[in-house]
């Protein structure tokens, strides 16, 4: 059995027999000196620049889907945002003035996500071909040819994207990660991190910034360059 099944048979089987315990139907907890199994942390592979130029590049010209999917793909590669806030983005979330979108995270917490130039003029060139969409007078941002793009829809526009990039499958996640990575990279301080990318707990904010923490130190080095002084 793999270790997070087993992680998450554990915890069912716990929720199983403290139901038990209450009815009751049984007198003691068979479980109450098991520990729960360990989950080893798999860092989540963070999507290099080039790749990200060859995935971009795929999107190049004027039709709706490709102003669509590049907006989609600098908005995940930038603010590194949920899935699921993706989907949820309304077109009035988006405000150009002050260079921020506004998304639901967990809890249905909102908060403010700022975007830069580039993914704002992606934005900007997606809505202006979002005039002539069928569904135009939905509410959702991100539209396709059924109406409101779904998490799947979603996820399926960016496996099509990198395999016309001729790169591996990306999930959305990954652009996340990357999108944390390159703050932190670029000298992002924790609490501002915790603020753009929606966490409330520091231990959410380690596990993400521990994943490429080897890798940040080693481009540090390398632009440092210390042995190259002598």
């Amino acid at each position: 059995m793999e270790t997070e099944d087993a992680q998450v048979r554990y915890g069912d089987l716990r929720q199983f027999f403290n139901w038990c315990l209450d009815e009751p139907v049984i007198e003691a907890h068979p479980m109450v000196r098991l520990k729960p199994p360990t989950v080893p942390e798999v860092p989540v592979p963070i999507v290099s620049d080039k790749d990200l130029r060859r995935l971009l590049k795929t999107c190049d010209g004027t039709t709706f889907e490709k102003r669509r999917d590049t907006a989609l793909i600098r908005t995940f590669n930038e603010c590194g945002v949920r899935l699921g806030e993706m989907t949820g983005l309304m077109v009035d979330d988006v405000d150009f003035e002050a260079q921020v979108m506004v998304v639901l995270g967990k809890g249905r917490r909102p908060r403010s996500v700022p975007f830069n130039t580039k993914t704002g003029q992606a934005l900007d060139r997606y809505l202006r071909a979002r005039r002539t969409h069928p569904y135009k007078a939905l509410p959702a941002l991100w539209l396709g040819s059924k109406g409101k793009l779904t998490d799947s829809g979603v996820t399926q526009i960016l496996r099509r994207r990198c395999r016309d990039a001729g790169i591996s499958p990306l999930h959305p996640h990954q652009l996340r990660h990357t999108a944390v990575d390159a703050f932190y990279d670029a000298g992002g301080e924790d609490r501002d991190a915790m603020r753009i990318f929606g966490w409330k707990s520091r231990q959410m904010l380690g596990r993400y910034a521990a994943a490429t923490a080897d890798e940040r130190a080693h481009r540090a080095f390398r632009r440092l360059a210390p042995g190259d002084r002598l």
